[in-house]
């Protein structure tokens, strides 16, 4: 779950939760990045080239983002090899 919040100096924060959504309207993004995000989210593979491509704002929000799910497949790794 994704919270998308402007700073004073126009740059935007994106708040990760656990799951990968976006609550605003989707004509502000472009369907690259929901692509992106969509792909992330089933597969956690994607396409560096395509986040290149994106605009800078929403390469940040796709690497936060991609940023998370690493983290959380990492914790989960973790407590499945504790598990053992």
């Amino acid at each position: 779950m994704f919270y998308l919040c402007a700073t004073a100096d126009c740059t935007f924060r994106v708040i990760c939760k656990v799951n990968i959504f976006i609550y605003m309207d989707d004509e502000q993004f472009s369907p690259e990045l929901t692509s992106l995000l969509s792909r992330l989210n089933k597969y956690n593979r994607y396409d560096y080239s395509q986040v290149l491509a994106l605009r800078t704002p929403e390469r940040a929000i796709f690497m936060e983002a991609a940023a998370k799910k690493d983290r959380l497949r990492r914790e989960e790794f973790t407590e499945m090899i504790k598990g053992k």
